[in-house]
């Protein structure tokens, strides 16, 4: 079952990148007015990106 994307503040996310069309993973700030689009942050800065582009982050696998 894939993981649901929970769109709160804080909440990690895979999201594309309009800039070099390639996946990154980031926090979420918080959401426009108009709930179309989330301020993403990452180590690179912070990004209004489409609801459109965000999928839920995987979950981090325990080591054996």
């Amino acid at each position: 079952m894939a993981p649901t994307l929970e769109l709160r503040k804080g909440a990690k996310v895979l999201y594309r990148s309009p800039v070099e069309d390639m996946w990154q993973t980031g926090e979420l700030v918080h959401g426009s007015p108009t709930g179309e689009e989330w301020l993403v942050k990452n180590r690179f800065g912070r990004f209004w990106v489409p609801v459109t582009r965000l999928r839920p982050a995987p979950e981090p696998q325990p080591d054996h």
